[in-house]
């Protein structure tokens, strides 16, 4: 208690005693002395809760600069030790080791093979026995780094700061990755290893490694390539550009340059070879699959010349003819609809009744009132030019958008009647039934937000079923997407986040600081109404809401009640990186849904990252941030901002749980990736992966895993109106469960999903070593027709046609002729 404040009440208890004698002679009850009241309210209660709030903030400010700057120091001596041991430089590890330092041995060296599969192998680390003192220590390193032919990449980073107050040593866990070729190996592998490390606050320039305990760790490696990119030697030699407009315009949201780059796979001209449609700034591009390994750059000869700044196009048979039309995104300029006329695309949109929509990002395609004509959903962004993000959760952006198909080539906007009108910074919209009611149901992925699952109601309405089924994940949401990864029979969720390499700084004092901050900068009137919004969805947790935006990739597991429940960290499912496209696919055909995640931001100078700077500075000076000034290229200037990160391929387990395998797998391209999309490009049972990058050429990875398993695949075919009821032509929103044995797999017809992202529509089922599938159910979410097929050969693609109770199997050669 403050002097000042014990006086006053010492003062306050005397008058209340005199007050209490006199009236006892007067015979009524105590009163305060006018005086007394008048200085309370006057001018004493007024210091004493200045002083309380001058006390408060100036903890809470110290406390978080400490937290702040204890962490900085870690990062730095972190930092320092990992581009010390890429440089084999030993000289400098020793500097950064205190002279008491006493730990155990990390068991780097001692390797255990826990895993052999496909030609990847992992080896788990087995932690020794102590080590004495620093030079044992250090022969330790020598003798790990002495293993290696070539080291790529080594880095060191905070996980989480454990303790950092008092006056000991800070204990930090620390995740360490190197990337090298052993020795007596033909392909690099990955060390990976969490460890536990004490810091002595006495180091001169940054704090010194007092102890190191190993955690956990492994290392993965190959004997070959299990993917190849294969894009310049197809012909898909083609490198992003920035939209001029992002150059040449005035940007308050500058940074949204680095954004856009989706990717497109679709068989636009339905002769069974899946093409790719690549977005671009300046100039997109059709390249069409002659089906003999070549691509032919067909975008002139098809009138689709001239698209420039596309965030995403979508082909979609919209007019139920049998041929593929096709949906794309203009940024400032008016989004446009084409029919296909068979050897070329028309611009329809004029008498289409599809709004401007500037600003879009992402689109997905589905019948959303079974009328048996599929519907758009148009996610955007904020407007660049106008507004920044409001804070760290921002509910400011462009409206998205519905539209009912007519079913006479024109389209109704719907978005208010069916209750859709998303206002987040739209990045991710995917269509799946994850209630299995018939309809399909919407996702929604915002920036700088929460998540927003919209319940189809059946009658032309959805509700926002968000907060009561659990999938608010909050974080920088940059896609949807969606698929059964357990084999339970529902429909999963799966977000792409960031999880940033400082994330340990997402703690209580940081939290508190931010909100001192905003009070004291006079910028609470602005935020405050999204705190609240908060507060409605999640309660006083502000804590975990901040760790939640900074922990990386969001899985969410169907309960099959109707609610979720964030699996995330148990299934390892969120790597670290600043994520964008997404997709679930049976990579190695073990019957499993794998996820592959595109990584990257701005990639500038190697060996910088901004990423520390800014986050601090978001806390320390809102009103900086409001001018718009934190998102400028100009203030990060050469400076990376999470550059030169690597894709991460997750391999399922088949036990609720991945493992990172892109070393292992090929697929950790550097490549500051963005969209992604899967599709069996040459017809071979197993699914290839392209890669749209910002700025960079873009990949096309071909699958050469060939771990002879079995697999099949379907293509569905919708009725549309040749039955009462029909489906859609594309067969979008329709259901194949295929059972065998104990293994029961679900995929359903989705089109638009990831990151500005489109996929083939043929769905792939890996078997693993199954050499018959016991059935096949088929289910149509308009006609609610249900085909059944036992005893179903392996390794063929069939064609199934609502209503037609027959499998056609499908063989297509590359001149044009079906099997």
């Amino acid at each position: 208690m403050s002097e000042t404040t014990k006086s006053t009440q010492e003062s306050e208890a005397v008058d209340v005693q005199s007050s209490q004698k006199n009236a006892n002679a007067k015979g009524s009850g105590p009163v305060l002395k006018r005086s007394s009241r008048k200085w309370w309210w006057g001018g004493g209660g007024v210091v004493v809760l200045f002083l309380i709030y001058w006390g408060t903030v100036s903890y809470i400010d110290r406390v978080g600069w400490v937290f702040f700057h204890t962490g900085r120091e870690a990062v730095v001596t972190l930092s320092k030790m990992a581009k010390a041991m890429q440089m084999r430089d030993l000289a400098t590890v020793e500097s950064l080791y205190a002279p008491s330092f006493k730990g155990q041995a990390l068991g780097l060296e001692a390797h255990k093979l826990t895993d052999d599969r496909d030609g990847v192998r992992t080896y788990t680390f087995q932690a020794g026995g102590e080590i004495p003192n620093r030079q044992t220590a250090l022969a330790q390193w020598q003798s790990y780094l002495d293993g290696f032919e070539s080291i790529e990449e080594v880095g060191l980073y905070i996980h989480r700061l454990e303790d950092w107050q008092g006056s000991g040593n800070v204990v930090a866990s620390v995740r360490f990755e190197l990337i090298g070729t052993p020795k007596g190996e033909r392909q690099p592998g990955i060390d990976r290893a969490l460890f536990r490390m004490h810091f002595d606050r006495n180091g001169e320039a940054s704090y010194l490694i007092q102890q190191v305990e190993l955690i956990a760790g492994d290392r993965v490696i190959n004997s070959r390539p299990l993917f190849v990119d294969v894009a310049p030697a197809t012909g898909i030699d083609f490198k992003n550009q920035y939209y001029p407009a992002f150059l040449t315009q005035e940007l308050k949201f500058g940074m949204l340059r680095y954004g856009p780059a989706g990717i497109t796979a679709a068989d636009f001209d339905s002769d069974g070879f899946c093409d790719l449609f690549v977005p671009d700034g300046v100039a997109s591009k059709l390249f069409r699959n002659l089906g003999n390994g070549q691509f032919d750059d067909v975008t002139a000869l098809v009138g689709l010349s001239d698209l420039s700044g596309v965030s995403v196009g979508l082909f979609a048979d919209y007019d139920n003819d049998g041929d593929q039309d096709f949906f794309v995104s203009r940024t400032f300029e008016p989004n446009q609809l084409f029919e296909n006329r068979g050897d070329q695309y028309v611009d329809v949109t004029p008498q289409s009744g599809i709004d401007p929509d500037n600003c879009t990002t992402v689109a997905s395609w589905a019948d959303y009132n079974n009328d048996g004509f599929l519907d758009l959903y148009v996610g955007r962004y904020l407007e660049p030019r106008e507004r920044i993000p409001t804070t760290f959760y921002a509910r400011n952006g462009e409206p998205n958008q519905l539209y009912k198909n007519n079913g006479d080539g024109t389209f109704t906007n719907v978005t208010k009647e069916a209750g859709v009108g998303e206002v987040g910074l739209c990045l991710g919209t995917a269509f799946g039934d994850y209630n299995d009611d018939g309809y399909p149901d919407l996702w929604v992925s915002n920036d700088f937000g929460r998540k927003t699952l919209y319940k189809n109601n059946g009658d032309g309405t959805f509700d926002d079923v968000t907060v009561e089924t659990g999938t608010l994940a909050y974080g920088a949401g940059m896609s949807s997407t969606i698929g059964d990864y357990d084999n339970d029979g529902h429909l999963d969720l799966y977000v792409a986040h960031i999880r940033s390499e400082e994330g340990w700084f997402a703690e209580w004092p940081t939290v508190l600081r931010y909100m001192v901050n905003s009070w004291r900068q006079s910028v609470w009137m602005t935020d405050m109404p999204l705190y609240f919004q908060i507060l409605q969805q999640s309660g006083f947790q502000f804590v975990q809401v901040f760790q939640d935006m900074a922990s990386g990739n969001t899985l969410l597991r169907n309960k099959g009640d109707g609610t979720f429940e964030d699996v995330t960290w148990h299934a390892n499912a969120n790597p670290p990186g600043w994520f964008w496209g997404t997709n679930l696919v049976d990579f190695d055909n073990d019957g499993w849904q794998d996820l592959y995640a595109a990584n990257g931001w701005v990639y500038n100078e190697k060996g910088t990252e901004i990423e520390l700077e800014f986050l601090n500075s978001v806390v320390s000076e809102q009103k900086l941030y409001k001018t718009g000034y934190l998102f400028d290229p100009n203030y990060f200037g050469a400076r990376s901002w999470h550059g030169w990160e690597r894709n991460r391929y997750l391999r399922n387990n088949g036990d609720g749980t991945f493992k990172e395998m892109g070393r292992g797998f090929n697929t950790d391209l550097v490549l500051n990736s963005r969209g992604t999309a899967v599709a069996d490009f040459w017809n071979r049972g197993v699914m290839d992966l392209a890669v749209a990058a910002s700025t960079a050429r873009h990949a096309l990875l071909r699958n050469e895993i060939e771990p002879n398993r079995n697999w099949v695949q379907f293509k569905l075919v919708g009725a549309a109106n040749e039955i009462a009821k029909g489906t859609n032509r594309d067969a979008v929103g329709a259901r194949v469960i295929l059972k065998s044995g104990q293994m029961q797999m679900v995929r359903e017809v989705i089109l638009g999903d990831g990151y500005a992202a489109q996929s083939t529509l043929r769905l792939h089922f890996g078997l693993g070593e199954l050499d018959v599938v016991d059935e096949i159910i088929v289910r149509w979410p308009r006609s609610g027709i249900e085909q059944h097929f036992e005893n179903v050969a392996p390794n063929k693609l069939y064609e199934i046609k609502e209503n037609q109770n027959e499998l056609i199997e499908k063989v297509y050669r590359i001149d044009g002729a079906e099997g």
